[in-house]
C-alpha cells in the first residue's frame, strides 16, 4: 500500500467529518467576505496581489488552528483505540503511514483554500480590480503551504504521543506558543531595548531576527513581498532572504522529526 492510497482514504474520512466541514466552510466564507470588502476599504490600486497583503495576517492566523484541528488525530486516535497496530500490519512502513495521513489532511485544507481564493479573486477583480495572475498564484500556493505547515505540526504532535487528548494538548500548546507567546515575547524584548536606548547593535539584531522565526511571520513577510514591487533597502532579515528558508523549514521540519521519531517508537 502506498502513501497515495492512505492519503486518499484520509481525504475522504476528514472531508466527511462534520467539524471539518464547518471549519472549511467558515474559512471559505471569511476569505470571500474579505475579498468583497477589500475593494471598498482598500487603497488603490485594487489588485489581487495587494489583496494578499490585506488579508495575509489574519488568514495565516485562521489557517493555523484549522491545520492543527485536521492534523492532531492522524495517528494518536488509532493508537489510543488499538487500530494503529492493524494499520501498521498492512504492507507499508510507518513513515509511509504518517506521510499519507499528512498529505490527505493537508490536501483537504489546501482544496478549501484554493476554492476560497478562487472566489476571492473574482470578487477582487470584478468590476474594477486588476488580476495579477502570477503573483496571485504565488499567494495561493503560499497559503496552501502555510496551511500544510500547521497540518504537519498537528500530525507531528499526533505521532509523538499515545492518546488523542495529549495530541490535542500538544498541538494547541504549539499553536499558542508560536502564534501568541512568541510574538508577545519578541515585541516585549524590542520594547525593552527601545526603553533602554538600544537602537542598534547585535542584541537588537538578534531580537529582530527572532521575531521573524515563527511560521506566521515568515508567511506574512513573503505575502507582503509579493504585493510590494519595490522592497527598498531594509535589513536582510525583514525580507524573503530570511523568511523563505524559515517558511520551508517549518513546512518540512516538524513532520520530518516526527516521522524519524515514529519509526523507532515503541507502540506497546
Amino acid at each position: 500500500m502506498t502513501w497515495r492510497v492512505i492519503a486518499r482514504r484520509d481525504w475522504q474520512l476528514v472531508r466527511d467529518a462534520r467539524l471539518t466541514k464547518v471549519a472549511l466552510v467558515g474559512l471559505i466564507a471569511v476569505v470571500s467576505v474579505a475579498a468583497y470588502v477589500y475593494p471598498v476599504v482598500g487603497t488603490p490600486p485594487i489588485t489581487t496581489s495587494r489583496f494578499g497583503a490585506f488579508v495575509g495576517g489574519w488568514l495565516g492566523g485562521l489557517l493555523a488552528p484549522i491545520g492543527v484541528l485536521l492534523g492532531y488525530g492522524a495517528i494518536a486516535r488509532e493508537h489510543e483505540s488499538g487500530a494503529l497496530r492493524l494499520a501498521l500490519s498492512m504492507p507499508h512502513g510507518r513513515s509511509t503511514l504518517v506521510l499519507g495521513r499528512f498529505v490527505g489532511r493537508a490536501g483537504v485544507l489546501g482544496a478549501a483554500t484554493v476554492v476560497g481564493m478562487t472566489i476571492a479573486g473574482v470578487l477582487v477583480v470584478y468590476p474594477f480590480g486588476t488580476l495579477q495572475p502570477l503573483r496571485f498564484l504565488a499567494f495561493v500556493l503560499l497559503s496552501v503551504a502555510h496551511g500544510a505547515t500547521w497540518v504537519g505540526i498537528g500530525v507531528a504532535a499526533s505521532a509523538l504521543v499515545a492518546t488523542n487528548r495529549r495530541a490535542l494538548v500538544l498541538g494547541v500548546v504549539a499553536l499558542f506558543v508560536r502564534v501568541i507567546v512568541w510574538d508577545a515575547a519578541t515585541a516585549g524584548a524590542e520594547a525593552g531595548l527601545m526603553t533602554a536606548g538600544v537602537t542598534d547593535g547585535p542584541i537588537r539584531t538578534v531580537v529582530q531576527v527572532s521575531a521573524q522565526l515563527d511560521p506566521g511571520s515568515a508567511f506574512e513577510t513573503l505575502v507582503t513581498a509579493l504585493a510590494v514591487r519595490d522592497q527598498g533597502t531594509g535589513a536582510w532579515y525583514d525580507g524573503p532572504a530570511l523568511a523563505l528558508p524559515v517558511f520551508v523549514g517549518w513546512l518540512l521540519g516538524p513532520l520530518s522529526v516526527a516521522i524519524a521519531r515514529f519509526e523507532w517508537r515503541d507502540l506497546a
